[in-house]
């Protein structure tokens, strides 16, 4: 019996038209018309377009189209062969326009400023860093004035036992306490507007 490739095949020599013309005429790679003609269907795309494919075939070199579709299914069980890419398949890519561009763009300095925006929040509710450099732990002297020193972030506020104490610009603070005889205990708090206060508490013994 005559196959659906022969069919083909037998009629496009009697016309004495080359695989290659046929290809450039019909739109179709010249492998998948060589497959067709050799019976090769598993080399061919998905069901509908080789169906598509035989269909132009058939008309273009004046074969009867339905009797070459009927003995292409005749041929071609689908169930037998895997699924197949599309032969018109693309892969997509991300094309970047300037349109595109600008509204990346536009979203990257909103993300920036948002990020910003949560910096300076969390940074006004926490507790300011405070570090005192004298007096030392548990600090035992004869001399009635122990000089406090430290530092904290410029935008705090310094109090010792309750008392303001200048910060510069870098943060820097100085104060001269006067001590009681015995045991002082004194408070070094900073503070900021709507955070937490940060307290550190030193001892200072004054012994004649």
């Amino acid at each position: 019996m005559t196959t659906v490739g022969e069919l083909f095949s037998q009629k496009r020599k009697a016309k004495k038209i080359s695989i290659t013309r046929a290809s450039h005429d019909l739109l179709i790679k010249k492998e998948h018309l060589e497959a067709i003609e050799k019976g090769e269907w598993a080399n061919l795309p998905e069901p509908p377009f080789t169906k598509g494919f035989v269909k132009n075939y058939a008309q273009y070199i004046g074969l009867d189209e339905n009797r070459i579709l009927a003995l292409y299914r005749r041929e071609y069980d689908e169930a037998k062969y895997p699924h197949k890419q599309s032969p018109f398949h693309i892969k997509k890519r991300i094309m970047i326009t300037p349109n595109r561009f600008a509204s990346t763009l536009l979203i990257i300095a909103a993300l920036f400023f948002a990020s910003y925006l949560l910096i300076q929040y969390f940074s006004i509710l926490s507790a300011p860093k405070i570090e005192v450099f004298s007096p030392p732990e548990d600090f035992t002297t004869s001399v009635p004035a122990v000089q406090i020193s430290g530092q904290t972030e410029k935008e705090a506020i310094v109090s010792i036992n309750g008392e303001f104490v200048p910060v510069n610009d870098e943060g820097n603070f100085s104060y001269q306490y006067k001590l009681k005889e015995g045991k002082n205990q004194i408070e070094i708090i900073a503070s900021k507007r709507l955070s937490p206060k940060t307290k550190i508490t030193k001892v200072v013994r004054l012994v004649r």
